[in-house]
């Protein structure tokens, strides 16, 4: 008499490989074998037993939380940026109406600092100043300021610097002064002449290395048009 086992030999049943490459070949195995779904059990980290079933709606479940949860973020991103906009284009637009350069720099320093949490704002410009009282903008340092040397490299690049400054550009920026925290670096790029826009903040990781500078970009490069027409030519040699 034979008896037929209800169980294969293990040498004659496929390998958890080998399932696991059928079911990714036929995903819709399982829409043809749905009470399969409700019969499979899963172990849980809480010892209870599962169906498939079950576990695949939690885990979409899960993935709709984690998709909520980004979508929420994106969109609270969203406003802030909008509202950083809206004030970067208010202060674009007073630099414009500004006075001349000694107004601009008063109104980059104050409203940085009111707005953005800079606790101080260092304007240099490389250059000489087209104007008889040219005294009263401290900012105009002249050409051959050796206050731009530590700085060339960064000048030459065209690049920001952010984070932490060497002694020899803090004492550049500060003199004497000791200034321990964080800074942005802006190079200022005009017609035959450059110079620097800091934004400071006694918080050493305020401004860190990896963040993003466009928006401070956008107010340098505005700067610059402003500073434009009060910058003394170079003259051309007889």
């Amino acid at each position: 008499m034979n008896v037929i086992s209800d169980r294969e030999p293990a040498d004659a049943l496929p390998n958890a490989a080998v399932v696991a490459r059928y079911l990714a070949a036929h995903p819709e195995f399982f829409n043809h074998h749905v009470d399969l779904l409700r019969t499979l059990e899963i172990p849980h980290a809480t010892g209870q037993a599962v169906s498939l079933w079950e576990r695949q709606i939690a885990a979409l479940r899960d993935e709709i939380e984690r998709m909520r949860a980004r979508y929420e973020e994106l969109i609270e991103s969203a406003r802030h940026n909008e509202a950083l906009i809206r004030r970067i284009q208010k202060l674009a637009l007073e630099l414009m109406d500004a006075a001349g350069p000694h107004a601009a720099f008063n109104r980059l320093s104050q409203r940085l600092g009111e707005e953005f949490g800079a606790d101080r704002v260092t304007g240099l410009v490389f250059a000489g100043a087209a104007f008889v009282d040219s005294d009263e903008v401290r900012q105009f340092v002249g050409v051959d300021s050796p206050r731009r040397d530590p700085f060339k490299g960064a000048l030459a690049r065209r690049e920001p610097i952010c984070g932490r400054l060497t002694q020899a550009q803090i004492q550049a920026l500060f003199g004497v002064e000791a200034f321990d925290g964080s800074h942005v670096v802006l190079p200022l790029t005009g017609k035959q002449w450059d110079g620097l826009l800091v934004v400071s903040s006694h918080q050493p990781t305020r401004f860190e290395s990896n963040m993003g500078t466009e928006f401070l970009g956008f107010l340098r490069d505005v700067l610059v048009l402003v500073l434009e027409p009060w910058i003394a030519k170079p003259r051309r040699p007889g």
